[in-house]
């Protein structure tokens, strides 16, 4: 009887987050806050941003006939997957990295966000105030344990992907690109995940298309922080820490430091709600179910080119003037 009413409350939280406080940009904020600062209390009841298992069966073939109208081949394309919607494919996720590789063509490059996790890190409850200044956090390119998901797992351990050295939002690629997107991610005086030097910065210069199969794209979109990462201008004070890594990729071994957004403007400062509403109704992501998942597609420049454009100068963040240099 606990875990019915548990799951019951639980239903009833998530709905009332994501149908009525994310409607608002500051009240969605204010929660964010209460739920940080108490994150052992109510992390169980967090929103999942994967899309809710269809008891539909997935045709990945109807699936690449959905991508093939948007004529991907000879372009970087850049996917956020949950396998859990892919599983009823009946494809392993070797299989599906497979296909996508054989549908795009060696001309394109396929590339896949790898993030990974740093137990030097921490637990999520201490991420607000954690203090990392004097830690020397490890990153193995090839055997650091991979967060983002079953398929960019298959891509890393497939013969020819190539991965990046940077261990903040690092991308694993194959194809034509694969080697320049990784190629120049530790070169430069001030690092960052999508700074000049960037795998991102690369994908979003090259035009590249954003997928989402079987997620809610608008929470995934990597992409639209290489606005704040390549603006001179950016108007809030303090938005980045100092990380220390060692690096190793096979005999490759070598310390560097690293720029980090600060999490609290991620974790506080960033409103889902407005933002997917605004991806969706402007027409920036656009959604097709025909093959019994969501197949999701965005394209970096209109992305970027709509944040540029939004009033709200630090959009999608919601940062107050306070905050301003």
């Amino acid at each position: 009887m606990c875990n019915f009413r548990f799951v019951d409350m639980k239903k009833v939280l998530q709905f009332v987050y994501l149908k009525l406080i994310c409607v608002f940009p500051y009240l969605e904020m204010l929660v964010r806050s209460i739920y940080w600062n108490n994150y052992s209390l109510f992390h169980k009841y967090k929103p999942s941003y994967k899309n809710k298992k269809s008891s539909n069966k997935c045709d990945f073939d109807i699936l690449l006939d959905v991508l093939d109208k948007y004529s991907l081949k000879g372009k970087i394309v850049i996917v956020h997957s949950s396998y859990d919607e892919l599983e009823s494919t009946g494809l392993s996720p070797e299989e599906v990295v497979d296909k996508l590789i054989n549908f795009l063509g060696p001309e394109s490059t396929l590339v896949m966000p790898c993030l990974r996790k740093f137990k030097e890190m921490g637990k999520k409850e201490d991420i607000l105030k954690k203090d990392l200044s004097s830690v020397l956090i490890k990153y193995n390119v090839r055997k650091s344990p991979v967060v983002s998901g079953f398929l960019p797992f298959a891509l890393l351990r497939k013969e020819g992907s190539y991965v990046s050295r940077f261990p903040l939002t690092p991308v694993v690629a194959y194809g034509k690109y694969a080697k320049e997107i990784v190629e120049h991610n530790i070169d430069g005086d001030f690092l960052t995940s999508h700074g000049p030097n960037s795998s991102w910065k690369f994908c979003y210069d090259h035009d590249a298309v954003v997928i989402g199969l079987g997620v809610v794209l608008n929470h995934f979109l990597s992409i639209i922080h290489v606005r704040e990462d390549n603006d001179p201008d950016w108007p809030v004070r303090d938005w980045y820490r100092e990380l220390k890594f060692d690096v190793v990729d096979g005999d490759f071994h070598k310390q560097i430091s690293v720029h980090e957004r600060k999490p609290k403007w991620g974790l506080l400062y960033s409103p889902d709600g407005v933002f997917k509403r605004d991806m969706y109704t402007n027409g920036i992501i656009k959604v097709n179910r025909e093959s019994g998942i969501d197949v999701s597609i965005a394209y970096s420049s209109e992305i970027l080119d709509f944040i540029k454009r939004h009033p709200n100068r630090t959009y999608p963040f919601y940062v107050p003037k306070k905050y301003y240099k």
